[in-house]
């Protein structure tokens, strides 16, 4: 589903030239509002960036309804969509849009939850935040046949080849940095 391993996950849109710059296609769009995120997103696409919008996070845009998701897809028209509510999941997908759902795994308990919830949503990808459980990565893997995206605390190349090796698809995150670093791209940490 997605085009390498490094997603890069652009939560500060005064990043966007570096990330429209940079050697990655797949970008995780984590603000905006309904009145600037058409041009944000197609500007993004303009430079073949692959677009997942975090839904949940836009201003402006009651994504959970069929209508607030309908605008998402016809007026903004990322790729597809970031959500940890369902009702978003299952209406992005009616709409033709890919879907990520983003889960945040703080016990057990959340993490059965989470595998019940996936498993009825049936979304392309699952984002497991936070990244730094290779363990929990490994389980996924097994009980989901989804793509698992490991997200969250990203901070060095081992954090990066931990998660991969666990059995992660991609690794989310905004310290670009270290995804240029493997990429032998210059950029340094900010």
């Amino acid at each position: 589903m997605f085009k390498e391993h490094h997603i890069t996950a652009l939560t500060d849109w005064s990043n966007h030239e570096e990330c429209m710059n940079s050697p990655f296609k797949t970008v995780f769009l984590l603000n905006g509002t309904m009145l600037d995120l058409p041009e944000r997103v197609f500007r993004l696409q303009q430079k073949n960036k692959e677009v997942y919008l975090h839904v949940d996070l836009i201003s402006g845009v009651q994504a959970q309804s069929i209508e607030g998701m309908t605008y998402i897809a016809e007026v903004i028209q990322p790729d597809g969509i970031i959500s940890t509510k369902t009702q978003a999941i299952n209406h992005a997908k009616k709409l033709g849009l890919k879907t990520v759902q983003r889960i945040f795994l703080i016990d057990s308990h959340a993490l059965n939850k989470s595998i019940e919830a996936c498993l009825k949503t049936k979304p392309d990808a699952v984002e497991a935040m936070p990244a730094l459980m290779p363990r929990v990565i490994k389980e996924l893997k097994e009980k989901l046949p989804f793509p698992i995206v490991a997200g969250g605390l990203i901070r060095d190349q081992a954090e990066v080849d931990a998660a991969l090796e666990a059995g992660a698809t991609a690794v989310s995150g905004s310290y670009t940095y270290v995804f240029y670093k493997k990429a032998g791209v210059g950029h340094e940490k900010r």
